[in-house]
């Protein structure tokens, strides 16, 4: 695996997950942030662009989603409290590198080609609860009079089911939250839940075809080259998922 992940089906757009390869990319969870700093220098540049136009989130597991223009440049540059504040982002303009943190949880990258707007979705266990990413279509349709036919979607590294055994309090969160249907079970008493699965229902329920949404199918807890908060030797930074439209 190289120092990047991409979505590379659209040549007009750029879509990544920078892997442990590049390192930590999150000031919340770093010793040093000098380092980040050189690390995310190190993405504008792959990029092609300064390094003030990678904006990030400053993201709480909420379902806050967030529009980004130009007046938000530079923020989530030097710490991680000045990050836009939500856990989805979208722009309609060109140059701006959107991006969220994770580890297990789920990015989702989105692309309009239609309206030019592309979007990067923070989905963890609580935001996928709340389907962050379903209202996130929702909104976008509406605003922009879409079609679903018309977005395209996709599933980058994330926790896969093999790994997510639940308890019966969770399990009953998960079932209350109405994202059973994302339950897997092995045997009576051992119930896993499958947080890619949750997200691709919600996009679907939302209107967007199967047949545009696709996944990468890579497992954070089992890729030597992806962090993870699961495993716990692995629990040493964030990676980044990135999405932008090209200039």
């Amino acid at each position: 695996m190289s120092k990047y992940i991409k979505w590379d089906i659209f040549p007009d757009i750029s879509a990544i997950t920078t892997t442990k390869d590049i390192g930590n990319m999150a000031y919340h969870v770093s010793s040093d942030p000098q380092l980040v700093r050189l690390r995310r220098g190190k993405v504008s540049s792959y990029l092609g662009i300064d390094n003030n136009r990678l904006i990030f989130t400053h993201q709480t597991h909420s379902d806050k989603i967030a529009e980004v223009t130009s007046r938000d440049i530079g923020k989530g540059s030097l710490d991680f409290e000045s990050g836009v504040d939500a856990d989805a982002l979208y722009t309609l303009e060109k140059g701006l590198a959107i991006g969220i943190f994770h580890a297990d949880c789920v990015p989702v990258f989105i692309y309009v080609p239609s309206v030019h707007l592309v979007g990067i979705v923070h989905a963890g266990y609580e935001g996928t609860l709340k389907h962050i990413a379903n209202k996130f279509i929702n909104l976008i349709k509406i605003k922009y009079q879409l079609a679903g036919s018309d977005i395209y979607c996709h599933i980058g590294p994330c926790r896969q089911f093999f790994s997510f055994h639940v308890n019966e309090i969770e399990k009953e969160k998960i079932i209350a939250s109405h994202a059973e249907k994302a339950l897997r079970f092995n045997g009576e008493d051992d119930a896993l839940f499958d947080m890619p699965f949750s997200n691709i229902i919600d996009l679907v329920d939302a209107g967007v075809p199967m047949t545009n949404i696709t996944s990468c199918l890579i497992d954070t807890t089992d890729e030597p080259n992806c962090f993870s908060a699961h495993v716990q030797e692995k629990n040493d930074g964030r990676m980044a998922s990135i999405i932008m439209l090209n200039e």
